[in-house]
C-alpha cells in the first residue's frame, strides 16, 4: 500500500540524452502563505518522463518514472515507447529485516535508547508531509513487538535529495525523534486507547543569530495524538488521556554541511485541557500560516492551534550574539535602504489596519483585517526586526502638532500629555497585534520584541511620570489651601516651574524618558555638609525619587502582564542573559539616574529626617524610595555584566552601585535591628563585603549567649551554611561562582581574609572548619597567620606537615608581634608538646622510621631546653619570659652554678647544663662534647681547692693515698654530688651518656682546661669509684 508519492523536483537545465541532473531546486517559502501543494507530476519542458518517489506503508521507497504522455497518440510506437520508460528504477528498504524477521533499528538510535531489538511490525499512521524545506519527508511511523507494553511512535524525516559532498542522492534516515510522551499498550494496534490525529510540517523562523550563521534553521514537525473516538471516557467524565501536540524540531541539512557537530532533533509536547478538547477530528489537522504552527479541529467543536518557538542553537548563538545585536541596532542598518523601505511598508499597511479597527468599531483581535505586503514575508528577520523597532519609534516619538507634524501618527493637538500617552500606548498595542494577525511577529527577532516591549514600558513609565508629578502638586496645593499659608503657595508655584521645564516633551518623545529624570536631579540640593534642607529642596527631592519609583514600578508591572501574552517573550525576571540585549531599564542612563538618586538620598536623607514634622510617614516614604531604586539599580548592573562579562567598566560601576545602595538599604529598610532586605540584596548580587559585614554584626548579638539564654541565634545571619553549600542545588551555589571586584578573590578565600584583616584569628579557624580546603590554601599564602597552618593541618590529617610547621615557628604565635619579638618560653614549650602529640600521630602513618626518629630527637631536644630554662629560671619566674637558645641557656647554668648557695643547687644546675648540652642533634657530637665539658669545669671551680689539694696528697704518697681516703675526702664535694646524681638518672645508652664525665673527649678537654694531670687522674678515678658504687 502507498502512503506518499514524492516527485523529484526537476533539475536546473535538462541534459538530453543522460549525464548527470543538476541540483533540485528548494520551493520559496513565504511566511504569510500555507505551503503550497507539490504538482503531482514534474519535468522538464523537454523531458518526456518525470522521476516520483513513492513510501510503501512497510516503509519501502521505490523510485518510478512516469510518462509525460497523454496516450492519446496515434503512433503506436510512440506508446511503444512511453511504456518502456516507465516503471520503478530502484527499491530501498529504510528499515532492513534481520535473520529474524525483526527491523534493524539502528538508524533510530539515540543516546537515550538502549533496547531497539525484535521489532517486526510498522505501521505509518498519518499521511506523510513534505517538510518546509522541500528536501525531506516527514513520517510518523508505530513499531510492535509481540509485547505491547513495548510500543514506540516515532517521527523520522527521510532525505530526499543529497547533501552536496555527502550522499549519492538516494533516499535515506536523516534523523529520527522517539515521541516517548506515550509509550506501550495505549499506542498498540490493538486494544489501544490512542491514535494519530494528524502530521503537519511546518517551517522555522530564522532569528537573526541563525541567519548570520547560514540560515541553519531547520523544520518543524507538529504530530496529534489523542484518545480513539471509541475508547469511552474515564472517571469524572474525562478521556482517559489528554490529547498531546508534540513538536519535533529537526535541524536543516545545511547544519549538517557546515562543519557543525550532528544533534537529535528536541521534541517539545503539549497537553491540552481535556474539558475544553477533549479529543481531536481525525486528520483535521492543518497548518497555521499566521502562527507558523497547526490547527485542529476538536470533537467538542473548538477550533484549536498550536505554535512552538524553539530557540536558536546556543552554538550558533554566541558566536553570532555580538553581531546580531549590532546588526539590529547599528546606524549603517537603521539607514539602511531595504530598512526603511519595508518599515514604510509596515507603516502603510498598519495605517489600513487602523481604519479597519474603526469600521470595525475597534476590535483588535480579528485577524483577518490584518494584511502584510509580499516584500515583509519575503525579507529577512534581521531587516524585519529592525523596520520593525524603527517603526515603532516613529509611533511612540511622535510629537502633538497637528499638520505639522513629521509622523501620520501624531497625536491629536490640544490634548493633554496623559491622554496623548495613553492614545500612544493603544497604538503600540495595535501595531503589535497587526504583526501578530499578519504572521509577521514570529519572525521578528528577540531583541526587536525587546525594543517593542521597551516602548511600551517607557509609555507607561512616562504616564506614571506625568500623573506623579501632577498628584504630588494637587495635594500639597490642597494642604497649602487649608492652613492659607501664602509661603507655601508661592514655593509650590516656583518647583511647579521649574519642575514643568524639566519635563517639557516628555510625552513627545518617550525614548528620552531618563533624561527627563535627569533634568529633574540637575535641580536636587548638592547638601554636601549634612545642613538642614530648604521647603523647596525637599519638595524636588520627593517628587523625583517618587516619579522614579513610580514610574519603574508601573514599567515592571506592564513588562510582567504583558510580556507573554502581547509580546511572546518570557518577563525579564524569568528571562536567562541568552537574549540579545537589555531592557531600556538597564540602559547607561537610567543607571546612572538611579545611581545620582541614591548619592542624592544618601546626602540629604537624614537631615530631611532630622527636621521632618511628620517623621514616620516620611521615614516609609525613604524606605520605599531606597528599596525600589537600590533594586532597580543593582538588577540593571547584573544585567549588564552578565552579557559584558568582560567589560571591567561596567563591573566597576556595578561595585560602586553595590557600596552605595547596601549601606543606604541597612540604614532606612532597617526593622528594628533587622537586616534581611539588606542581606538578601547583597547575596543577589555576590556582595562579600555586605554579606560577611552584615553577618558578622548580627553574630555579635547572639555569640555569647548561654545554652540557658532565651534568646537563639539567628541562622539567617549565620556564615557558616554559605561557605559550605557549594553543590549546584544550594542557594549559596552562585557566590561561589563569583569573585570580589576589589580583591580578585573567591567567596570562602574572601571571607577568611576579612577576619583575618581584622585580627580574628580564631574565627578564621573556626569559620574555615566549614571550607577546609579553602583554609588550607589561605593560611598557606597569608602571612600573618601562616605560622597557624598546623592548626588546619591537624584538622585534615596532616601530622607531618603540622609537626614540621609548630618546629619552624620561632617568633610569637599567640601572643606579642612576631615581627619585633621573640617567642616566650610558655609558648614554645605549648607548641613543642603539641607537635610531639602531632608526630606522634604522623608516625603511625609514616613508612620512614629514620625521618621519624629525628623529628622526635629533634622535639625532645626543645621540651628539653624548654624544662631547663624553667629550672634555671625558678627563681626569677614571670611568666613572661623569653625562650632562650641553647648557647643563651649554657651561660645562664654556668651563672647559676657559679652563684649557688650550697652543693644541692649546684647539682640542680649542673644536670640541668648538662642536659642543655646534650640537645643537639647526634652528628654535632664535637659541640656536645664542647659544652659538656664547660659545664664539669664550671662545677669542679666550685671545690677547686679540694681537688687540688687532694691531687697534690695523692702525687706526693707513695702509691697515692688509699680509695678509703680518697672518698672520705671527696665526700660532699659538687662534682661527686653531680656525678652521683647524672649516673643514677640518665638512661644508660641514650644521648646523655656522650656528655658524661668520663666519656673520653669530655674528660680530655676538662683534663685540658685544668693542665693538670694530677688532678684529671683525682677526678677520674672519683669518677670510676662513684659510677662502680651505683
Amino acid at each position: 500500500k502507498i502512503v506518499a508519492l514524492v516527485p523529484i523536483l526537476p533539475p536546473v537545465s535538462s541534459n538530453v540524452g543522460g549525464g548527470k541532473e543538476g541540483t533540485p531546486r528548494s520551493p520559496m517559502r513565504k511566511s504569510h502563505t500555507p505551503p503550497r501543494k507539490q504538482p503531482r507530476i514534474s519535468a522538464a519542458p523537454t523531458d518526456t518522463c518525470a522521476r516520483a518517489l513513492s513510501l510503501s506503508s512497510s516503509l519501502v521507497v521505490k523510485e518510478w518514472k512516469v510518462s509525460l504522455s497523454s496516450g492519446s497518440e496515434s503512433s503506436e510506437g510512440a506508446r511503444t515507447n512511453n511504456t518502456e520508460k516507465e516503471g520503478y528504477m530502484s527499491r530501498i528498504e529504510l528499515f532492513p529485516r534481520l535473520d529474524d524477521g525483526t527491523f534493524d533499528l539502528e538508524r533510530l538510535r539515540s543516546d537515550a535508547e538502549d533496547d531497539l531489538a525484535g521489532y517486526r511490525d510498522a505501521d505509518v499512521l498519518a499521511s506523510p508531509s513534505l517538510g518546509g524545506d522541500g528536501r525531506s519527508l516527514i513520517v510518523v511511523v508505530r513499531f510492535e513487538k509481540e509485547d505491547s507494553e513495548s510500543t514506540r511512535v516515532y517521527v523520522v524525516r527521510i532525505g530526499l535529495t543529497s547533501v552536496p559532498g555527502e550522499r549519492d542522492g538516494s533516499p535515506y534516515i536523516m534523523d529520527a525523534a522517539w515521541l516517548d510522551r506515550y509509550s506501550g499498550q495505549s499506542l498498540s494496534s490493538v486494544g489501544g486507547t490512542l491514535e494519530c490525529a494528524g502530521l503537519v510540517s511546518a517551517e522555522v523562523v530564522e532569528e537573526e543569530t541563525v541567519a548570520l550563521a547560514g540560515g541553519v534553521g531547520g523544520v518543524v514537525a507538529y504530530v496529534g495524538l489523542g484518545p480513539r473516538g471509541d475508547t469511552g471516557r474515564g472517571s469524572g467524565g474525562q478521556p482517559p488521556c489528554p490529547v498531546t501536540i508534540s513538536a519535533v524540531h529537526f535541524l536543516s541539512a545545511k547544519a549538517f554541511a557546515v562543519g557543525r557537530q550532528p544533534q537529535h532533533p528536541r521534541v517539545k509536547d503539549l497537553d491540552l485541557y481535556s474539558n475544553i478538547i477533549p479529543s481531536v477530528v481525525k486528520n483535521s489537522m492543518s497548518y497555521d500560516s499566521i502562527t507558523g504552527g497547526c490547527v485542529f479541529l476538536a470533537t467538542s467543536g473548538i477550533l484549536g492551534g498550536a505554535s512552538v518557538r524553539f530557540p536558536s542553537d546556543v552554538n550558533i548563538q554566541r558566536g553570532a550574539e555580538g553581531a546580531a545585536v549590532a546588526a539590529l541596532m547599528d546606524e549603517s542598518l537603521i539607514h539602511d535602504e531595504t530598512v526603511l523601505t519595508i518599515k514604510s511598508h509596515l507603516q502603510s499597511a498598519f495605517r489600513h489596519y487602523l481604519n479597519k479597527l474603526k469600521e470595525g468599531g475597534g476590535n483588535s483581535n480579528n485577524p483577518a483585517r490584518a494584511v502584510i505586503p509580499p516584500s515583509i514575508g519575503t525579507c529577512t528577520s534581521q531587516v524585519l526586526s529592525a523596520a520593525v523597532v524603527l517603526a515603532s519609534k516613529d509611533f511612540v516619538c511622535a510629537t502633538a502638532g497637528g499638520a505639522s507634524s513629521s509622523s501620520p501618527f501624531s497625536p491629536k493637538p490640544a490634548t493633554s500629555p496623559v491622554t496623548v500617552l495613553r492614545d500612544k500606548l493603544q497604538m503600540h498595542k495595535n501595531f503589535v497585534n497587526f504583526l501578530a494577525h499578519g504572521g509577521a511577529y514570529r519572525r521578528v527577532s528577540t531583541s526587536g520584541r525587546i525594543r517593542l516591549r521597551d516602548h511600551g514600558e517607557m509609555i507607561n513609565a512616562a504616564r506614571a511620570l506625568l500623573i506623579e508629578s501632577q498628584s504630588y502638586f494637587s495635594n500639597a496645593d490642597s494642604v497649602a489651601a487649608a492652613t492659607q499659608d501664602d509661603t507655601r503657595r508661592s514655593e509650590l508655584a516656583q518647583v511647579r516651574q521649574m519642575v514643568t521645564s524639566a519635563l517639557e516633551g516628555t510625552s513627545d518623545d518617550v525614548t528620552a524618558l531618563p533624561h527627563s529624570w535627569a533634568r529633574l536631579q540637575q535641580q536636587l540640593p548638592e547638601n554636601t555638609n549634612g545642613d538642614e534642607c530648604s521647603q523647596l529642596e525637599k519638595d524636588l527631592f520627593f517628587l523625583t525619587s517618587s516619579s522614579i519609583c513610580h514610574g519603574i514600578g508601573q514599567a515592571l508591572r506592564y513588562r510582567q502582564n504583558e510580556s507573554g501574552i502581547l509580546y511572546d517573550i518570557p518577563s525579564y525576571d524569568s528571562c536567562s542573559v541568552s537574549s540579545h540585549i537589555s531592557p531600556w531599564t538597564s540602559s547607561p542612563e537610567m543607571l546612572e539616574v538611579f545611581f545620582t538618586q541614591l548619592q542624592a538620598i544618601q546626602r540629604v536623607g537624614e537631615p530631611i529626617l532630622s527636621a521632618s514634622l511628620d517623621f514616620d510617614t516620611d521615614t516609609m516614604n525613604m524606605r520605599q524610595y531606597v528599596e525600589d531604586i537600590s533594586a532597580s539599580a543593582l538588577s540593571g548592573h547584573r544585567d549588564v555584566v552578565l552579557r559584558k562579562p568582560d567589560d571591567d567598566e561596567a563591573t566597576k560601576t556595578y561595585e560602586e552601585t553595590k557600596l552605595l545602595s547596601i549601606p543606604l538599604l541597612r540604614r532606612y529598610a532597617n526593622d528594628d535591628g533587622d537586616d534581611l532586605l539588606a542581606l538578601q540584596s547583597s547575596l543577589a548580587h555576590s556582595f562579600f563585603e555586605g554579606i560577611v559585614q552584615i553577618c558578622h554584626d548580627h553574630k555579635q548579638s547572639w555569640k555569647f549567649h548561654t545554652p540557658y539564654s532565651d534568646e537563639a541565634s539567628d541562622e539567617r545571619y549565620d556564615l557558616r551554611p554559605m561557605l559550605s553549600n557549594t553543590s549546584s542545588a544550594s542557594p549559596y551555589a552562585h557566590l561561589h561562582q563569583s569573585r570580589d571586584y576589589r580583591t580578585g578573590l573567591p567567596f570562602c578565600a574572601y571571607v577568611l581574609r576579612w577576619y583575618a584583616d581584622r585580627g580574628l584569628y580564631p574565627d578564621v579557624f573556626e569559620l574555615g572548619k566549614n571550607c577546609p580546603h579553602d583554609l588550607t590554601r589561605y593560611v598557606r599564602n597569608d602571612d600573618r597567620i601562616s605560622d597557624l597552618a598546623w592548626i588546619q593541618h591537624l584538622r585534615v590529617g596532616g601530622g607531618q606537615q603540622a609537626t614540621v610547621g609548630l618546629l619552624s615557628l620561632n617568633s610569637p604565635v599567640l601572643f606579642g608581634d612576631k615581627q619585633e619579638e621573640s617567642i616566650g618560653l610558655w609558648e614554645k614549650d605549648q607548641l613543642m608538646s603539641l607537635a610531639k602529640l602531632s608526630n606522634k600521630l604522623a608516625s603511625a602513618k609514616s613508612a620512614n622510621p629514620a625521618v621519624d626518629g629525628q623529628t622526635t630527637d629533634l622535639i625532645e631536644n626543645n621540651l628539653t631546653l624548654t624544662s631547663a630554662q624553667r629550672i634555671l629560671q625558678e627563681d626569677t619566674e614571670f611568666g613572661d619570659e623569653i625562650a632562650l637558645n641553647a648557647d643563651d641557656l649554657l651561660r645562664l647554668a654556668a651563672e647559676k652554678i657559679n652563684s649557688a648557695r650550697d652543693v644541692d643547687e649546684i647539682k640542680r644546675y649542673g644536670i640541668c647544663g648538662l642536659a642543655i648540652a646534650s640537645a643537639k642533634p647526634i652528628d654535632q657530637s664535637e659541640s656536645m662534647t664542647d659544652d659538656a665539658s664547660s659545664i664539669w669545669h664550671t662545677v669542679i671551680q666550685a671545690d677547686i681547692h679540694t681537688w687540688k689539694s687532694i691531687a697534690n696528697e695523692n702525687s706526693m704518697a707513695v702509691g697515692g693515698i688509699s680509695e678509703e681516703e680518697l672518698i672520705q675526702r671527696v665526700d660532699g664535694t659538687a662534682f661527686v654530688g653531680v656525678m652521683y646524681d647524672f649516673v643514677t638518672t640518665s638512661p644508660p645508652g641514650g644521648k646523655m651518656q656522650n656528655v658524661g664525665f668520663l666519656h673520653d673527649q669530655v674528660k680530655n678537654k676538662v683534663s685540658h682546661l685544668f693542665g693538670s694531670d694530677e688532678l684529671a687522674s683525682v677526678l677520674t678515678l672519683s669518677a670510676e669509684i662513684v659510677l662502680a658504687a651505683t
